[in-house]
C-alpha cells in the first residue's frame, strides 16, 4: 500500500462527464462531495486542457490549477505562466480568425482558451454536436491543415471529433512536478486521467490511474489501474476510509496489464 499526499486529476471524462456540452460541463454531486471531504485533509490539484476562467468556478475544491496543457497555473492565489510564448501567440489568433470564418457548419463550437488577462493563448474545435458531421468534419480538417502550416501544435484524439490547437506542445507532465514543488508535496502524489494526453502525467505521479468510460482508449493509456468513470466516488470514498493509503485490491481497482509498475 502507498500513503496518498496530494490527489490530481484531469477534468473532463475523469472527475466530470465527457459527452456533455460545456454549458453543461460540471462535477457529479457525489464526486463533488467526496472531493470536498478530501480536500480537508490532502491538497487537491486539477490539471486540464480548459482554461482557469472555465476550471475554477467547476473544481471550488481545488487548491492548485494547471490550465491549458499546463501553458498556466495557480497556486491559492498566485498566477504562473510558461515562459517564452508570446512570439507564438501571433499564429494562434490567426488560426482563430481562420477557424471562425471557414467553419460555417451549425452546431460547431470553436472554444478559445484564454488566460487569465484574457487572451487567447489555445482554441479547440468541436464539432461533436455539428447538424451535418460529414460536412464539418471537413471544414474542421481544412482548419488542422491550416494550423499545421503555422507549425501550431494539434493534439488530436483518435476518432474524436475534436482537437485541441497549442502554441506550443501542452505537457502534463511538466506540469504535475511543477504543481507538486508549489505545493511542496515530495512523494505520494496520485494522478486520474482518461486520454493519451495524461500519459505523461501518468509517468510523474506515484498511483496512476486510467478512468473508464466508454470513449477511453484503453490501449493507449500508460497508468498502472483502472477505475471505472462511474466508480470515482466509492474509490475516493475508499481512499477516505482507508485514511488515504492506497491499496490495489480496492473492489473498484483493477490493474492496466499493458502500464508500467514504478514501485
Amino acid at each position: 500500500m502507498i500513503r496518498v499526499k496530494c490527489l490530481s486529476s484531469d477534468y473532463d471524462g475523469t472527475i466530470s462527464p465527457i459527452n456533455v456540452s460545456r454549458a453543461e460541463s460540471r462535477v457529479p454531486l457525489e464526486t463533488r462531495v467526496m472531493l470536498r471531504q478530501i480536500s480537508s485533509f490532502l491538497p487537491i490539484s486539477i490539471i486540464t486542457m480548459k482554461d482557469l476562467f472555465f476550471i475554477m468556478p467547476r473544481t471550488p475544491f481545488a487548491r492548485a490549477w494547471s490550465a491549458i496543457g499546463g501553458l498556466e497555473m495557480r497556486i491559492g492565489k498566485r498566477v504562473l505562466k510558461r515562459e517564452s510564448l508570446e512570439h507564438r501567440l501571433a499564429g494562434i489568433s490567426r488560426a482563430v480568425d481562420y477557424a471562425k470564418s471557414h467553419i460555417t457548419n451549425a452546431g460547431v463550437e470553436i472554444e478559445e482558451k484564454q488566460d487569465s488577462e484574457g487572451h487567447t493563448v489555445a482554441f479547440c474545435v468541436d464539432w461533436r454536436r455539428a447538424q451535418h458531421p460529414k460536412a464539418a468534419k471537413q471544414e474542421a480538417e481544412q482548419v488542422a491543415a491550416y494550423c499545421r502550416e503555422l507549425r501550431l501544435k494539434l493534439i488530436e484524439y483518435e476518432t474524436q471529433p475534436f482537437y485541441d490547437v497549442y502554441p506550443v506542445a501542452p505537457d502534463k507532465g511538466w506540469a504535475l512536478q511543477e504543481m507538486a514543488n508549489e505545493l511542496g508535496v515530495k512523494s505520494g502524489v496520485l494522478y486520474m486521467g482518461d486520454s493519451e494526453t495524461d500519459n505523461s502525467a501518468f509517468k510523474a505521479s506515484t498511483v496512476s490511474i486510467g478512468v473508464v468510460h466508454d470513449e477511453t482508449p484503453l490501449h493507449d493509456l500508460n497508468c498502472d489501474y483502472f477505475v471505472r468513470f462511474d466508480d470515482v466516488p466509492d474509490f475516493m470514498n475508499a481512499l477516505l476510509v482507508n485514511d488515504f493509503m492506497f491499496d490495489s485490491h480496492f473492489s473498484m481497482i483493477s490493474v492496466n496489464p499493458h502500464g508500467m509498475r514504478r514501485y
